[in-house]
């Protein structure tokens, strides 16, 4: 009887030290969530005495995807070989990288790839302005100058410009801008563009990528619009060229016919019609080294535009506040890895200390680089966000 009653009390202690345990990780039941995402077996990777390669981070924060993306931290990292001051490629997997936060620990890491092996890049717009497009130019100029904010917040050396079009390739005051390095100069001129005309479909969107992508001594590119092309669009051959086309109607075809009910405005501009197929300005872009991004309606090529090219492909039925963010991202990774990591220190308004290793081939590295935490931590988000980086890490 008394072996019995100190089994039951036994049990009984047992089950006390077992509430209390849980009591006590109740008190803090979102920051164990984050904490247990780091339970995994990560060693704290030791310091790297001396750099045998170069490391640069070009970017380091919680919104350098163009919204706060809090507790997710993304960097841009440029480990290069200090010989030749190339870019060291082949580094996709985590096993090359070790992130360690101010507070000492090892995070489970996310590595992309780089884009391209420079750091320039010339970016056009090709803007469809027609009436139909009269909401959604308001936000789309919007965006657009936040995009430009966003890009000169990292290290990359980028012109911005663009074109406009409807039936024609609009080439009134104001409605070209030659790629530029003043971001200020490209967020006024974009700003003030309206919608106007244009009250059918389809529109000349690809003769209009053809005139921002010839050069002026194409003459007979593109009878439409190329040779036309007075403002010198003009890109430097060492950066990446990207066009982000932007419309919500269909495109015209070379094989229309003047006189048409539905197509007989395009002449009005141009005797000939368009001058350019899909197919053959895939051809011409991809001789020029140009990707193409494009927000369009789910109808004719514009996917294999995109895709061909090299570039994405984005309904024009998304939100549209989302859309540059992600081609944002996509640009600012040109030249350099891009890695995520979760952090665990939810303290707001928080200066933290990041150190960043690499180790290659060439020999292993490491840089220091600091980010600001949100001034107002969303804590609904921040425990959504964990639960999907547990679900897809800690399975």
């Amino acid at each position: 009887m008394k072996s019995k009653k100190r089994i039951v009390r036994n049990l009984s202690i047992v089950m006390a030290i077992l509430f209390l345990v849980i009591a006590m990780v109740s008190c803090d039941i979102f920051s164990s969530a984050v904490e247990s995402l780091f339970d995994g077996g990560f060693k704290l990777a030791p310091e790297i005495a001396t750099n045998e390669i170069d490391l640069e981070i070009i970017g380091l924060g919680s919104e350098l995807r163009g919204y706060d993306n809090f507790p997710s931290i993304t960097m841009f990292v440029k480990p290069t070989d200090p010989d030749t001051d190339e870019l060291i490629t082949g580094l996709v997997r985590a096993d090359f990288f070790d992130v360690i936060d101010d507070n000492g620990e090892a995070r489970p890491i996310e590595v992309f790839a780089p884009k391209a092996a420079n750091q320039e890049a010339d970016i056009v717009f090709v803007i469809d302005t027609t009436g139909s497009m009269g909401g959604y130019l308001s936000t789309m100029t919007s965006r657009a100058q936040a995009f430009a904010d966003t890009l000169s917040g990292t290290a990359l050396d980028f012109r911005l410009g663009f074109i406009t079009f409807g039936d024609d390739i609009r080439k009134g005051t104001g409605e070209r801008l030659a790629p530029t390095s003043n971001v200020d100069d490209f967020k006024t001129a974009v700003g003030a563009l309206s919608a106007y005309g244009g009250a059918d479909g389809p529109e000349n969107q690809i003769d209009a990528i053809d005139y921002a992508r010839a050069a002026v001594t194409e003459t007979a590119s593109n009878p439409a619009g190329s040779f036309q092309n007075d403002m010198g669009f003009t890109y430097r051959s060492s950066a990446a060229k990207l066009f982000i086309l932007i419309t919500d109607v269909g495109y015209h075809t070379p094989d229309e016919v003047a006189g048409s009910p539905d197509y007989s405005d395009v002449f009005d501009y141009y005797a000939g019609g368009v001058y350019n197929t899909v197919d053959e300005e895939i051809g011409k872009l991809n001789a020029s080294g140009i990707n193409v991004y494009v927000v369009a309606p789910d109808t004719m090529e514009y996917e294999k535009l995109a895709e061909e090219t090299g570039g994405a492909y984005f309904s024009s039925g998304d939100d549209f506040s989302g859309i540059l963010d992600d081609i944002g991202v996509d640009i600012s990774m040109v030249g350099a890895y891009m890695i995520t990591f979760m952090t665990n220190d939810l303290s707001e308004s928080k200066v933290h200390e990041i150190r960043i290793a690499v180790h290659t081939r060439l020999g292993a590295a490491q840089a220091i680089g600091t980010y600001t935490s949100p001034a107002v931590v969303d804590f609904d988000r921040a425990r959504e966000m964990v639960e999907e980086y547990d679900a897809r890490f800690m399975k």
